[in-house]
């Protein structure tokens, strides 16, 4: 049974080319990323944004009023299912779609042949083959207008911050204390696979020099290519900068194992240990 409503946006869990999008939770996880704790203190699906289940196909249905409530939200949405060739219908469309498909359906019974129809593709977990084709990873510095191009990869690595708004207000705050963005685009992609966050800082210790907050990416591990492209990339920026050294902090949980690998890997030491102190 088709449960979207008219004037409803529905992202279905179907590549263009027939695929079924993994991992089977997507739906459950994007809408996550714009959900909020309710009046009870218990964590809720946006008002306008919520998972939904079409023939055992995930989706997500996006209500048009966000588009006007909140235009960057809509095209955050907008921007995910296009970067990963998901399908994007309106409600009608859909109706329309899966009432030929029963037509189609109940006229293969007809003729006793439901089971080379399903074969062909009705079945929504078919495997479809597809080709590889190659990636071209384009590296850029993003603009203050682009910021949200890569709050997708660092939500990955900070999933605290859950609110896409949230996101872009505290961007604006380390921006204006020098914090920039480098953003890796694959090709057709609207946002970033790979992000990294860095500063120019000043202190007794390393003087000037380049500091990476973050290193975030949908590759997991990242790809060796983005990361040489990363690290070429500040180097160079290290040097306009007449900076004498670049630093980087990496969480010592055993999640992040693979980052103390990497740095490791392309030349950084652990010259220090960093301690924090949690106040109330």
């Amino acid at each position: 049974m088709l449960i979207c409503n008219p004037y409803e946006i529905v992202i279905q869990g179907m590549t263009n080319n027939n695929k079924p999008f993994r991992p089977s939770d997507w739906a459950e996880r994007l809408c996550g990323v714009l959900s909020s704790f309710d009046q009870g203190h218990r964590l809720s699906y946006h008002q306008w944004v919520r998972p939904i289940l079409v023939d055992n196909i995930r989706c997500v249905a996006v209500d048009r009023k966000l588009e006007q409530i909140s235009a960057t939200a809509f095209n955050f949405l907008m921007d995910f299912a296009r970067d990963n060739d998901l399908r994007i219908l309106d409600c009608k469309a859909l109706l329309e779609e899966q009432e030929h498909k029963q037509i189609s359906l109940t006229d293969a019974v007809a003729h006793g042949n439901t089971d080379k129809k399903q074969k062909q593709g009705t079945n929504p977990h078919a495997e479809v083959a597809t080709k590889p084709h190659a990636l071209v990873n384009q590296l850029r510095e993003l603009t203050p207008v682009e910021t949200t191009s890569a709050f997708a990869a660092l939500h990955l690595l900070h999933s605290n911050i859950r609110d896409i708004t949230q996101f872009q207000e505290l961007v604006l705050i380390q921006q204006a204390e020098g914090y920039r963005l480098l953003g890796i685009f694959e090709e057709g992609k609207q946002n970033a696979v790979t992000v990294c966050g860095f500063r120019i800082v000043t202190n007794f210790v390393a003087g000037r020099h380049l500091h990476i907050d973050d290193l975030a990416s949908h590759h997991s591990p990242i790809a060796d290519e983005q990361v040489s492209q990363i690290f070429a990339a500040l180097k160079s920026i290290a040097d306009k900068e007449n900076c004498n050294s670049i630093h980087a902090d990496s969480s010592i949980s055993s999640d992040n194992n693979n980052m103390h690998h990497l740095y490791l890997k392309h030349g950084f030491t652990l010259c220090s240990h960093k301690f924090s102190l949690k106040l109330s």
